[in-house]
């Protein structure tokens, strides 16, 4: 797959579980995504999406680990996964959310996705960049994952009754301290607006919870939410 939008630099993803390999020349912008591709890969094909966002600074090596840790599994569950580079080190929940538009338009472009909508999830800052780009395009989003996430801000939080008819995954760590009550609060007010959030305290795990959290779960839990993106 070669991208035509010449702003956006691709890595592409061609053996899940492989580091990913540049094949696009940087042009324009500083944009930079993985993208994930289901085994078998039919052109003429829809398949379910999912926008992935990365941890800690969000750079190229953190969406390595994280494939390797999550995302690379997309490949044989029959998902395309999405996994931006957050560019000059600047969070998606820090400026660099105003970008995802226009990179879920080139991905609509050269995929058929489920629905024409993106489950979208993000690990630790990525949970966090997840609240914030879903409450900013809530129809663009038929399901979110944070594993952990929440909120940024207080404004963030407020904005909870944008997407309260998104259903919602969030895991933490037992031990991962303030972590643990904010997405507390966040299930607990996503509740209250009558919206789907379902909470995951895992006993005995810190802020990573690769050892309490498999991609399997992960997988089988968009799968349960599929009828959201197809239903409009």
């Amino acid at each position: 797959m070669m991208n035509n939008i010449k702003s956006l630099v691709v890595i592409s993803c061609l053996v899940a579980f492989l580091p990913c390999v540049l094949f696009a020349e940087e042009l324009l912008s500083d944009l930079t995504y993985a993208v994930v591709t289901p085994e078998g890969f039919d052109p003429d094909k829809s398949y379910p999406a999912v926008l992935a966002l990365p941890p800690g600074d969000g750079s190229r090596q953190m969406v390595e680990w994280a494939m390797q840790g999550y995302w690379g599994f997309g490949k044989p569950r029959g998902y395309i996964v999405v996994n931006p580079v957050a560019p000059d080190g600047v969070l998606f929940f820090d400026g660099a959310e105003e970008k995802i538009p226009v990179l879920l338009d080139e991905i609509a472009r050269e995929y058929k996705i489920e629905g024409e909508r993106f489950h979208i999830a993000g690990i630790s800052n990525g949970g966090i960049s997840a609240f914030r780009i879903a409450e900013a395009h809530p129809k663009r989003f038929c399901s979110l994952a944070a594993f952990p996430g929440f909120p940024a801000n207080d404004r963030d939080f407020d904005r909870l009754a944008d997407i309260q008819a998104i259903p919602m995954l969030l895991v933490v760590g037992e031990q991962d301290g303030r972590w643990v009550g904010r997405m507390r609060e966040t299930q607990q007010r996503i509740s209250d607006l009558g919206g789907d959030a379902s909470l995951n305290v895992l006993p005995g795990i810190g802020h990573s919870v690769r050892n309490g959290f498999s991609p399997d779960e992960l997988f089988s839990w968009f799968d349960k939410h599929r009828e959201a993106c197809r239903s409009q």
